[in-house]
């Protein structure tokens, strides 16, 4: 505690507390919707079925308008990636300390959590438990890094990004918006199904450029502007999901035909514009809250361990669920009914008493990132592709096969990576 104090009043009168204050919302918004969505049951013939509330429950789909919020954490570190770019540059830092910096803050409190989740393969194989059981489990467990991937990317391309908006400014978000929009014409009027992918890069690169405009603004928009794009963008997302080829959920739902948010479309930006417009309405009253002492010390506790929260949410879901179905209890009762959305305030608190614990015993992993000597740019590059990629198929792909083979490649790949770029922990020092 007394390093979350120290922190506190350390604060610059300078940083926009507001920006630090919606992050934790976002994340908030993350760990209740994944935990809220989740759908585990024991049929009575015992198969244990995963699924989420979004494949049992039609109407669940208008409420992903809401809890969908991956756009606020590109927009957000959009801001902070320029500043903290601009900044390096002005002390006469090289781009590739600053990547290194960035990736080895990100990827450190990864480690943990892989070297846990192989652990757990490991044993759960050995006792003999069902591979797809294991499979599921692992890959539920690591699927939150597909965020991790593509933000890593985003983070690559920076020097890219600041050329485009330094000479094209607004114009670059235009820019991503209509190449977004491209892909999805080939996508949903064509066969060509791949080429969606492409918008990882588009929509997640566009959402970070506007970032860069708040960060580079010389004076607020002006609040009819704002209140313009509140309306707008739901109207505009109503309109592209009643007669347009978009879904209503922003976010995925297992076995439907399409999506938006794997690959992700163009809707995601208009969610962005929503978010955007609303917190920068929002942003007076966000700061002046977020500047008294009591909200700003909670704000900077939960950033403090916000890595370790939003990799850890869906392992405390996974280990529940193992306890639950190895005692045989806990997950009888039938999603979507009366009875399993009266027990979702225990079912959340469960997970927020594991989470606590998981938090406790690996966030000092967001505090123990390596300082050392920035790596020749040929490492630097290397191990960069090898987390990033390795990571990439750790949530496409998982780590088990169907059959219950360990995928030990990618492992070693992400090792190596991690080793490159000196992006494991430093160990802990006992007093």
């Amino acid at each position: 505690m007394d390093r979350i104090r120290t922190m506190v009043d350390a604060t610059p009168a300078s940083r926009n507390r507001a920006v630090d204050l919606y992050r934790v919302v976002a994340l908030l918004f993350v760990v209740l919707g994944h935990w809220l969505a989740s759908a585990v049951w024991i049929e009575p013939d015992g198969a244990l079925r995963f699924n989420t509330i979004l494949a049992v429950a039609d109407w669940t789909h208008w409420l992903t308008w809401i809890v969908q919020v991956m756009p606020v954490f590109f927009i957000v570190g959009g801001y902070s990636n320029w500043l903290s770019y601009s900044s390096a540059q002005q002390k006469g830092s090289d781009v590739w300390t600053w990547l290194t910096t960035r990736f080895r803050r990100l990827t450190t409190p990864v480690v943990p959590l892989v070297a846990v989740v192989t652990l757990l393969i490991g044993a759960t194989l050995a006792l003999s438990v069902d591979a797809r059981i294991v499979r599921s489990g692992s890959w539920n467990a690591l699927v939150p890094l597909w965020f991790l991937a593509v933000y890593l990317i985003v983070i690559a391309a920076m020097p890219l990004g600041v050329w485009l908006w330094q000479r094209w400014g607004w114009w670059s978000v235009v820019a991503g918006v209509a190449c977004a929009l491209a892909v999805d014409t080939v996508r949903f009027s064509t066969d060509i199904e791949w080429v969606g992918w492409i918008n990882f890069v588009f929509v997640w690169f566009t959402a970070h450029q506007v970032g860069f405009g708040w960060a580079t603004e010389a004076r607020r928009p002006r609040t009819w502007t704002l209140l313009v794009v509140l309306v707008a963008a739901p109207l505009l997302l109503l309109a592209a999901t009643t007669y347009g080829p978009y879904p209503v959920s922003m976010v995925a739902v297992p076995g439907a035909p399409e999506n938006n948010t794997l690959p992700p479309t163009a809707a995601m930006l208009v969610i962005g514009a929503f978010q955007y417009a609303l917190m920068r309405l929002a942003e007076p009253a966000a700061s002046r809250w977020a500047s008294r002492r009591g909200p700003w010390t909670a704000v900077v506790a939960i950033s403090s361990v916000m890595m370790t929260v939003y990799l850890w949410h869906l392992t405390a879901v996974a280990l529940v669920v193992l306890a639950g179905y190895g005692i045989g209890w806990g997950f009888d009762i039938e999603p979507a009914t009366s009875a399993w959305f009266a027990t979702r305030p225990i079912w959340i608190a469960v997970l927020t008493g594991v989470l606590a614990t998981l938090v406790v015993l690996f966030g000092w992993a967001e505090h123990a990132v390596r300082k050392t000597t920035t790596p020749h740019p040929v490492l630097v590059s290397a191990g960069a592709t090898a987390i990033v990629v390795a990571i990439a198929f750790f949530v496409t792909e998982g780590v088990v096969t169907r059959e219950g083979d360990v995928i030990w490649g990618v492992l070693v790949l992400y090792a190596a990576g991690t080793l490159t770029l000196g992006a494991w922990p430093v160990p802990r020092r006992r007093s």
